[in-house]
Parts: structure tokens; sequence; C-alpha cells
């Protein structure tokens, strides 16, 4: 959910994005800079904890052929159907090139360059918002083989890490090596979300997923997260309020040499305190079954699939008619959701009537 808020914020932000309001706001700069550091850390974490709970149910080859249908199916559908609507709204809004969604999908899949106003010929071709589904199957391959080669990696793993994450240090260390990794690998491999030169991201979200995977099943781990909770909160605000006063607006150049390095250890330590956070806080608050929860985690991946396509037509609309402006955040976002909700009750309803039709195709 926060990402689809993050992505609509992306409209009206200082950044480069696919489609830009002609208003922008320092508010939508704020969501960046209190979301960004950690969601996508997170995300892998949770993932990494799920892969590594299958690896005690099932053989390794088994979760890989599983994650390979559930991850490359929706990846491989969605850069099929899902990206050239993003590229129509990219190069009717941005650059200037009349032409119609029918066309993309044939230049699309042709593999036909469009020639744009000044002359360029450029190829459409993209994963835009679902390089999450690649980088996380690639993870997923890397580790079920070395577990496959080594049946013991995982708990061997976790008592290795069992003295450095233990009370405090599950804290400190994480936070230290995010610091590091950014102030090391961030300026000579800037995140590009290109699967093979994403250095700095492959370092960053790999190790989170591999965290997760060696944490997943030692409650000494969660323990020390639950423990740590209050400290880790007081942290994570700290950084988010130093970050906001470190950048209080539109940046309008390149900043100070000292002010990226600050805000690289801040960034750093926030990545990692954000997470404790919230997972020492769910640990408490939910840890019993919720319906919900449940609903959610079964509709996340649609979710996350349709989100930028959705709101990104939502907004073009509401560009066409000259009506895009911060005022209309609120309305995409709500609008982007409630599209998400009616498609996966779609898909929902869709599985369960040909799970009845086969059955009585079998009897």
């Amino acid at each position: 959910m926060l990402l689809i808020i993050y992505h609509v914020s992306l409209i009206y932000n200082s950044r480069v994005f696919i489609l830009k309001a002609p208003d922008s706001s320092a508010i939508f700069d704020l969501i960046h800079l209190w979301t960004h550091p950690w969601r996508m850390s997170l995300l892998f974490l949770i993932s990494g904890v799920v892969t590594g709970i299958l690896l005690t149910r099932q053989p390794p080859g088994a979760l890989r052929k599983a994650r390979t249908r559930q991850l490359l199916t929706p990846l491989l559908v969605g850069i099929l159907f899902l990206i050239p609507p993003q590229i129509y709204v990219w190069l009717n809004a941005v650059e200037g090139v009349d032409i119609s969604l029918f066309d993309v999908f044939w230049h699309y899949v042709t593999l036909t360059p469009v020639r744009l106003p000044d002359g360029e010929q450029v190829l459409l071709f993209g994963i835009q918002h679902l390089w999450y589904l690649a980088y996380l199957w690639v993870y997923t391959v890397i580790l079920t083989f070395a577990v496959s080669v080594w049946p013991q990696l995982l708990p061997g793993a976790g008592k290795w890490l069992a003295t450095w994450l233990a009370g405090k240090r599950i804290l400190i260390v994480p936070a230290l090596l995010f610091v590091l990794l950014k102030l090391a690998l961030r300026p000579a491999f800037p995140p590009s979300l290109d699967i093979l030169s994403d250095w700095y991201n492959h370092a960053a979200y790999l190790t989170s997923f591999l965290l997760g995977a060696v944490m997943a099943t030692r409650d000494e781990h969660w323990d020390a997260l639950v423990a740590m909770r209050k400290p880790a909160l007081i942290l994570a605000l700290a950084c988010a309020t130093s970050l906001a006063l470190l950048f209080p607006g539109l940046p309008d150049g390149e900043p100070e040499k000292w002010r990226v390095l600050l805000g690289r250890v801040l960034g750093g330590t926030f990545q990692w305190c954000a997470v404790v956070t919230i997972l020492g806080y769910a640990k408490i608050w939910w840890n019993s079954e919720n319906a919900v929860v449940a609903y959610l985690n079964r509709a996340v991946l649609t979710y996350y699939v349709l989100h930028q396509t959705v709101m990104l037509l939502l907004a073009y609309g509401l560009h066409q008619m000259g009506l895009l402006s911060v005022s209309s955040f609120i309305p995409i976002v709500v609008a982007t959701f409630a599209i998400c909700a009616l498609f996966y009750e779609l898909k929902r309803r869709l599985e369960v009537f040909w799970r009845i039709r086969g059955s009585a195709g079998a009897i």
C-alpha cells in the first residue's frame, strides 16, 4: 500500500518519472525521504524470511520450480501487457509523440523503433516497476542452488550470526553494514534497476534477502528485534527528522558533498532502524491470525503488478483534461487502490470458477 502512495508521489515530486504534474511540492519529496531508504530492504527481508521457512518444508529444487512459476509468470505477463500502456503515457505526455496505444503495442511486440520529434529513434522495451520480481527470482535461484550444494548453509550461517546479531548488535551491525554499502558502493554504482549492472542495489537487497532467510527460523533473532524496537524507533525518527532538515526543499542543483555524505550515513542508519522498528512492533501487535492481513497477503501480488499502470493511466487521463495537479494526488491513490481491489476480486472469482469447472469435469 505504501508503494502505491510512493509511486503516485513521484508524479508530483522533484525526481525523474514517466509522467510529471505541472506543479510539485516539497511535501512529496518528504514521502521519498521517509520511505525509500527502507521500503525495499524490508520487502526483500520478508521475502527472504518466507524463503527460509519454505526451505525447511520442501527441497530447494521444488521451491525453485514453484517460485519460477509464481514470479516469472506475472513478470512476463506484465512485461507484455502492462508496460506498453506506461510507454504510451511517456511517449504522448513527455516526448510529444502522437501515437495510439495500439501502435505502441505493435512497436513493442515487433521490436520496431519509434521516432521521437527530435529525430532520435527509441526501442520500446522495459520492465519498469516489475524489476522486483526479476530480482527476487534471481536471489531465490542463487539461494536454492547454494542450499542444494550445501544443505547446512542456513543453519550454519544462523549459528555464526547468533553472536553478531545478539542483543543490541542486531540493531548496530546491520545498520553499519548498510551505511558502509552506501558510502563505498553507491557512489561507484548508482541505483539503475538494470539487473546486469545494479551492483549497489544487489548488495543491499541480496543482503536483506539472505539476512531474512538466515533469521527465519531462529527465535533469538526475533526476540532481539522485539527488545530493540524502541531504540530503533527513536533512531529512525531522528534519522527521518535529520534527513528532512538536511534536504528541506526541492533540489535546485547538485547538493554539497558534505550534505550527500551525511545523507548517506543517515540513510543507511534509517534503512535498518526502520526495518527493526516495523518488525519489532509487528511481532507484538500481529502475532496471531488476522483475516485482513491474510486477505491482503493473497492480494499483494495482484496489487503490485497492476498498480503503476493503473495510476499512470488515471493520471494521464487527468493530464489530458488539464486536471493533473497536487489536489489530484489523493483521488489517484484511492482510485488506484479501488481498481486493483476490483481486479483482484475478479481474479479470485475466476480462479474459483475454473476450479469448480475442473472438479465437475473430473467427475
